[in-house]
């Protein structure tokens, strides 16, 4: 569809996504603390006082993979899986429109 023809609510969905995918980091996954225990008996976690960790899960091509996010990245990551979120909740607007669009024009 033509510019000209789109709602402003349209180009303005359209012109995000453009700046989201030209000039932002994008990951799609979810993010999930872990509590765990090392198994050492001096250890904080002996006396109920887990470790916590950060991982990225995704599923691709029909397997599920994981990575450990470290503190110094988990800001980074937070952001550009809140950012991906973005993207996809614009493009799910634009695709309602357009479905929209089709039951009308029959």
């Amino acid at each position: 569809m033509h510019r000209a023809k789109m709602t402003g609510k349209e180009r303005e969905s359209r012109s995000k996504i453009c700046l989201y995918a030209n000039s932002r980091e994008l990951l799609r996954g979810t993010l999930t603390v872990r509590e765990h225990t090392c198994g050492k008996l001096n250890c904080k976690c002996a006396r109920g006082e887990k470790h916590v960790s950060l991982y990225l899960t995704r599923s691709k091509k029909g397997k599920i993979e994981q990575l450990y996010i470290s503190a110094s990245k988990e800001k980074a990551v937070t952001k550009w899986v809140k950012q991906y979120k973005v993207v996809q909740r614009l493009l799910e607007e634009i695709s309602d429109r357009c479905w929209k669009g089709l039951k009308r024009k029959d």
